[in-house]
């Protein structure tokens, strides 16, 4: 997928601009709420750990008084303990009773603050389990009693031996620092015992008995009566309400006092904080984008403009200029692009008056030439035609045929199959041959194809097809041919006269004969022999070429054939050692002219002799595939060289370089043995791998009405 340039320095600008903006927006982001976040537990925090000072500072202090007392009261008698102790009540007010009470509970004296009772009783704490765990730990014990109607704490002290002083005071002072400690809308302090029930909490919150315990539930207060020190927590409660919450732990009673606060009420202001700073970085989103479009609008522009200008010139068109006033690099660009289209202007017209000249001489040249000559590209569209191409083809001779498909413009079928097979075989030496009827006589094209490549480079730009007129040709072979058959038709006649003489004095019938004579008859015989089969083999090829060679159609065993023909030949290759195999999938039937199946596979094998070495191997094999009877002639020699692959079926051709003699008519005989049972014969080889020639015959043959073979139609 193609994008374009002003996306991409779009894109750029906006990476290289907003990521570090909003990066750093949402670091600051974070770091602000942390700062909130941290303040806010900073806040609960120092709140506890007042209160719990407070809390320790108020029970220390109450604990050197009763010290005082203690010490006091040891030297006086019991008048003086209760003057003692009636001026520590009335000096300080938040006494509400002290007592001296026997290990065993009873009250010995007891002293109340003013206003509450004018006669007091003494009473009996033989019960109080705060007083007994008094006199079994010998320390100081409190007891702290807050319900709705009263704050107090009640201290238990143990002295003189056999007695405890019992001080029952008011908390209304550690009472106001836990009301006036309220954070926000939702924060509140209290203070727990060591069991995490709420002992001391403002008076705007109500802990009914419920609540009391769903409160020693809450996390925070487990942890608070675990710590050693101060600490926060985020936590819910058992409703799932979040909430947040610093403690300091109250070692003086084993409770602690616990600050809590709704935690979407505590990070309020960090949420208002998070938008407002989205809402900023949006802004300059929105500003960065603007100036980024802008400025990649301006850099993106003259490199358009100059890219459609480049186009214009690519086709060909010099008349566009590039205009830019942008006073910097771009404006250079532009500046020396603009004088290179002037350039490459000038530098055209010279070219086009030289590619003109060039042109028209290589079109002179073209329609100078007799041959046919044909470009076209790989997809068959005409580049270039000449005269003699168009009147071949029967193209139109003064209309322009540039850019047509060739084989549209093809109205004779069979020149189209010639000009079709060609142009799928561009090859050295691969051809066909087209003939024209006219009302005289034929002429005769050769038509061959061949790449066209660039000089230099080595591009291939299509397919140049030549049109050859091998009419005269033809006329010599067919005067020679015609000429050639009537001299060996003359010598056959002599030539068996001389065959027959030659036999009648080797059977020493005129009378005898001494051994050099013998000799000489003999190879006078075996020359005389190798010349009829020659004249022979003309003749027969003068049959087959005017079609009066008569084909018998007859069924014979293919494997008795064959071995008929190896027993025949194997003789001749006995001097060479060669060995000889027959390759068959079981016995094949074959309805055909026998003889002259026979004929061709002694013509291969006797090839194959020639041209197979010492100890090398010959194999005739066969096989039918349902349709057609295929058989092959494989030997183990040179090869044959590419070029004479094809070239080896024509009369009297033989490949250069060898010397294992013969006529060259072999082969031909052999081609048109196969094409007159309506199949064929090739050659495939490779040098240094030995040669196979292959006969492929269609099977069900017959004869018409008119003698001609043809191929049965099978009914059903």
């Amino acid at each position: 997928m193609k994008i374009r340039l002003f996306p991409k320095f779009l894109i750029v600008m906006l990476l290289v601009s907003l990521v570090p903006i909003v990066l750093l927006g949402n670091k600051l982001i974070t770091m602000g709420q942390l700062g909130v976040k941290t303040a806010i537990l900073e806040l609960h925090l120092s709140t506890a750990d007042k209160i719990s000072q407070n809390f320790e500072s108020f029970i220390s202090g109450f604990d050197k008084k009763a010290l005082f007392i203690m010490s006091s009261m040891k030297q006086m008698d019991w008048e003086n303990k209760q003057i003692l102790l009636s001026s520590f009540v009335q000096s300080n007010s938040e006494v509400k009773q002290i007592s001296v009470i026997s290990n065993k509970g009873s009250e010995v004296i007891k002293v109340v603050g003013a206003g509450l009772e004018n006669k007091p009783q003494l009473s009996d704490y033989s019960k109080d389990e705060y007083l007994l765990k008094t006199v079994k730990s010998k320390e100081r014990v409190i007891q702290i009693d807050c319900d709705e109607n009263s704050k107090d704490i009640v201290f238990y002290y143990p002295a003189l031996g056999k007695f405890v002083i019992r001080i029952l005071v008011n908390m209304e002072d550690v009472l106001k620092a836990v009301e006036t400690s309220k954070v926000g809308q939702t924060g509140f302090a209290f203070v727990t015992d060591s069991k995490g029930i709420p002992i001391l909490y403002p008076e705007n919150v109500q802990f009914d008995k419920k609540n009391l315990k769903d409160v020693s539930s809450w996390p925070i207060v487990n942890q608070a009566l675990k710590a050693l020190s101060l600490g926060s927590l985020e936590y819910e409660d058992s409703s799932g309400n979040a909430f947040i919450g610093s403690y300091s732990p109250v070692p003086a009673i084993g409770g602690a006092v616990i600050v809590k606060q709704s935690k979407e009420e505590a990070y309020n202001y960090a949420l208002f904080m998070k938008k407002e700073a989205f809402y900023l970085i949006l802004v300059f989103v929105i500003i960065v984008f603007i100036v980024a479009y802008v400025m990649a609008r301006q850099l993106a522009r003259p490199i358009t403009h100059i890219t459609k200008t480049a186009e214009y010139v690519a086709a060909g068109n010099f008349n566009h200029k590039v205009t830019i006033n942008s006073r910097d690099e771009l404006m250079d660009l532009a500046t020396t692009f603009n004088r290179m289209i002037a350039q490459l202007k000038k530098y055209s017209e010279l070219q086009v008056d030289k590619i003109i000249k060039e042109q028209t001489k290589i079109e002179a040249i073209l329609f100078s030439i007799g041959d046919g000559i044909l470009m076209t590209d790989y997809d068959g569209n005409i580049q270039l035609a000449n005269r003699k191409a168009r009147s071949v083809l029967g193209l139109d001779e003064t209309g322009s045929v540039e850019g047509k498909n060739l084989l549209n413009m093809i109205e004779d079928e069979n020149i189209k199959d010639v000009i079709s097979e060609v142009s799928e075989n561009p090859k050295e030496n691969f051809s066909r041959e087209i003939e024209i009827l006219l009302s005289a006589s034929s002429r005769f094209f050769k038509c061959f194809s061949m790449p066209v490549v660039t000089p230099n480079k080595g591009d291939k730009m299509g397919l140049l097809i030549a049109i050859h007129d091998i009419t005269l040709e033809k006329e010599i072979i067919k005067i020679k041919d015609e000429f050639l058959h009537s001299i060996t038709h003359d010598l056959r006649n002599p030539m068996g006269a001389v065959k027959g003489f030659v036999e009648f004095l080797l059977k020493e019938m005129p009378g005898p004969i001494n051994a050099a004579q013998r000799k000489m008859l003999i190879s006078i015989d075996r020359a005389s022999f190798r010349l009829l089969g020659m004249i022979n083999n003309m003749l027969d090829i003068a049959k087959m070429e005017a079609g009066k060679m008569d084909i018998k159609i007859e069924k014979f065993s293919v494997g008795d054939m064959a071995q008929r023909v190896m027993d025949l030949m194997e003789s001749l290759g006995q001097r060479k050692r060669i060995k000889f195999e027959v390759a068959c999938d079981g016995d094949v039937e074959y309805e055909g002219d026998s003889g002259l199946i026979e004929r061709v596979f002694v013509n291969l094998i006797g090839n194959a002799i020639k041209f197979t070495p010492e100890d090398g191997t010959i194999t005739l094999g066969f096989k039918d595939d349902g349709k057609n009877l295929i058989a092959y002639v494989r030997d183990t020699g040179d090869g044959i060289p590419s070029e004479y692959v094809e070239k080896i079926f024509e009369k009297f051709e033989q490949v250069k370089g060898q010397s294992a003699g013969g006529t060259g008519l072999g082969l031909t005989i052999s081609k048109y043995v196969a094409v007159s049972h309506l199949g064929k014969i090739w050659a495939e080889s490779e040098i240094g791998k030995g040669a196979k020639f292959i006969v492929s015959l269609p099977k069900k043959l017959s004869k018409d009405e008119n003698g001609n073979v043809i191929i049965k139609e099978v009914v059903g």
